[in-house]
């Protein structure tokens, strides 16, 4: 196809008005009856995959805390200032914490309630990619890239998780699809496209702070730079979208602020500046940049092996018609911005880049859609054969590995770990090597059936049956997602603090006093917290002494080794939960008369000052 081909398929994306556009495609126009819309089908199947068995497993560590923050928000009446354990909490903003908070209000404190919102706004994505793939290549092939979406591993995973991520990746594609959709409005429909993309960053905003806001922000700000649209928006406009996002983000800030006169410094300073240039003390978790770029693709699986087909082509029609002309251009955009933040950033985990999940889905979406139409400028079904080939290879390999790797190799693992995520508590042996025992079968039974599927999917290409190969593709994601969900079921016992708040709880009543060691971060407090609706004395690490950032408050629940020593050699009941990947306290421990280790999870030791009456049975 010629340059002028290619300019004149490209041309709905130039901002002509919808009515032209509609009067230009009558043929591809899809049914007015929304009932029949195949974007409503794919959200429907779609939802029990994001929904159903919510509940289980536990709250993992990460996501207790973003639990007992609004929970102690709740008994304290203060909706402002987060707090966790008693102590000032402003790693995050509190969007996150009031839409959990109102779940516990309405539903009552559970895991369900913990990750409703969340999970709704990763599944509430898929008809914004739908509507982007609309806006973006035309009507035929709008819904594509919303059935590849809702396929994506990546967003099953994190989706499901009470964390703020998914509605981070909700209230960026949002944005997106507003900014969209004013450059294809008219004026009038353009003000209220307008007034959505202000909003969904003033939302951001409240979800994630300076990236939540800087995100969407410098995605949009260089498309319109590149694309040459910087009078899309007069000044006028701009103030008042600037106004609309303030008006959303800036109140809380202001009152956070003025209670918490230190809040500027801690959030600004040390949870944005220092965090992203890695002078945050203690350090941050951060996942090498191979690791990092390798799992950004993971989380697109199935698709993963047609991305690279995806970004060739894309690149090469916006080379062949021009920035200006190019739908791709967008899309791109939002992968670099994304990705290249994450690169330069001194603090990555391998979630970190889910927000281009739905460009990546676009991509793939248009790629599929020119498969299936096999027009003139049809994708290469050989490239399409190959990578189908190898990613079948690559599962089978994976598969063996995963026999081998979780069976008598297991010290690779704990090699990983140790290198990747040194402060995850998993170390080598005992009930870790028990657990990679446990998944070994089923992880290496998923990957067979991955390769099985993929092997079908593969034949059906060299069969040229494009729709059959996509079927398949999408096919394969139902039992995998099953699969995935028994996996955090099995790994509830490691990654969950509940089962040791249970522990604490066979042994201690309401007066009795619970010691845990000051942990890495104090985010990790959370999972013990919440599982037993009281807070918990600290004993101090002493490599943080001196550390402004730490904050140790109120003082009195915080306390060094002689204070530790008096509790715990007074007639005081006393229990003390241990970490084997902190400081050695043994010496400590064995100074009371009376010493009992009340049980063990994982990594994890429980310990008390009496001989408990109550016979112990472990949670699994």
């Amino acid at each position: 196809m010629n340059r002028t081909g290619i300019r004149h398929k490209m041309s709905a994306f130039k901002g002509r008005d919808v009515a032209e556009r509609l009067a230009d495609s009558t043929g591809d126009i899809p049914s007015t009856r929304w009932w029949k819309s195949p974007l409503l089908l794919i959200a429907l199947l779609a939802l029990p995959f994001f929904l159903v068995d919510l509940g289980s497993p536990a709250l993992n560590d990460g996501e207790a805390m973003y639990a007992e923050v609004p929970r102690e928000m709740r008994l304290s009446g203060d909706w402002i200032t987060p707090r966790l354990n008693g102590t000032r909490h402003f790693d995050k903003p509190p969007l996150t914490y009031w839409v959990i908070g109102l779940n516990q209000v309405v539903m009552g404190e559970s895991e369900f309630s913990a990750r409703l919102w969340q999970a709704m706004a990763a599944w509430g994505i898929i008809p914004i990619v739908g509507a982007l793939g609309r806006s973006l290549y035309g009507m035929r092939q709008w819904w594509l890239p919303a059935l590849l979406y809702a396929t994506c591993i990546g967003m099953h995973i994190f989706g499901r998780l009470g964390m703020p991520d998914s509605l981070l990746c909700f209230w960026i594609s949002l944005a997106i699809l507003g900014y969209a959709r004013c450059i294809e409005a008219g004026q009038h429909s353009r003000r209220s496209w307008f007034l959505v993309m202000c909003t969904a960053m003033g939302l951001a905003t409240l979800t994630k702070g300076l990236l939540g806001l800087g995100l969407p922000s410098a995605i949009i700000g260089t498309h319109m730079l590149v694309n040459r649209r910087l009078r899309l928006f007069s000044i006028g406009q701009l103030v008042s979208g600037a106004g609309v996002v303030f008006l959303i983000a800036l109140p809380w800030y202001f009152a956070v602020g003025a209670a918490n006169p230190d809040f500027v410094g801690y959030f600004i300073i040390r949870e944005h500046v220092m965090r992203f240039t890695g002078q945050r003390y203690p350090p941050d978790e951060s996942v090498a940049l191979p690791v990092f770029i390798i799992l950004t693709l993971v989380w697109t699986f199935p698709w993963v092996s047609l991305v690279p087909q995806a970004l060739i082509r894309a690149i090469r029609r916006m080379r062949l018609a021009g920035p200006r002309e190019s739908a791709d251009l967008l899309p791109l955009i939002w992968i670099v911005v994304v990705l290249g933040l994450f690169t330069v950033s001194r603090s990555r985990l391998e979630y970190y880049a889910l927000p281009a999940v739905p460009a990546f889905a676009l991509l793939v979406g248009k790629l599929w859609h020119d498969f299936i139409g096999k027009g003139t400028d049809a994708p290469s079904l050989r490239a399409m054969k190959a990578a189908l080939g190898i990613t079948a290879i690559v599962a089978a390999i994976g598969a063996t590995a995963a026999w081998i790797v979780l069976g008598p190799q297991k010290d690779v693992v704990f090699k990983i770990f140790a290198e990747s995520w040194p402060t995850s508590g998993w170390v080598s042996g005992g009930e870790h090597a028990a657990l990679l025992e446990k998944i070994r079968i089923p992880a290496m039974a998923s990957l067979l059936g991955v390769a099985v599927f993929l092997t079908a999917a593969f034949w059906a290409s060299i069969r040229e049956r494009q729709p059959m190969t996509l079927g398949l593709l999408v096919g394969l994601m139902a039992p995998l997602l099953v699969m995935v969900h028994w996996g955090f079921l099995a790994m509830e016992p490691f990654a969950s603090s509940k089962p040791v708040a249970q522990m604490v709880m066979s042994v201690a009543g309401p007066q009795d006093m619970v010691i845990m060691q000051e942990p890495h971060e104090h985010m990790w407090v959370g999972g013990i917290t919440y599982y037993m609706k009281r807070t918990v004395h600290l004993l101090k690490d002493p490599r943080f002494e001196g550390v402004s950032s730490r904050r140790r408050e109120p003082p009195d629940q915080f306390l060094d080794d002689e204070q530790m020593l008096k509790y715990w050699t007074s007639p005081k009941r006393v229990v003390v939960v241990t970490e084997e990947n902190r400081r050695n306290i043994d010496t400590l421990l064995d100074q009371a008369s009376d010493m009992h280790e009340v049980g063990r999870s994982f990594d994890r030791r429980v310990f008390a000052n009496w001989n408990p009456s109550v016979p112990l049975t472990l949670p699994r």
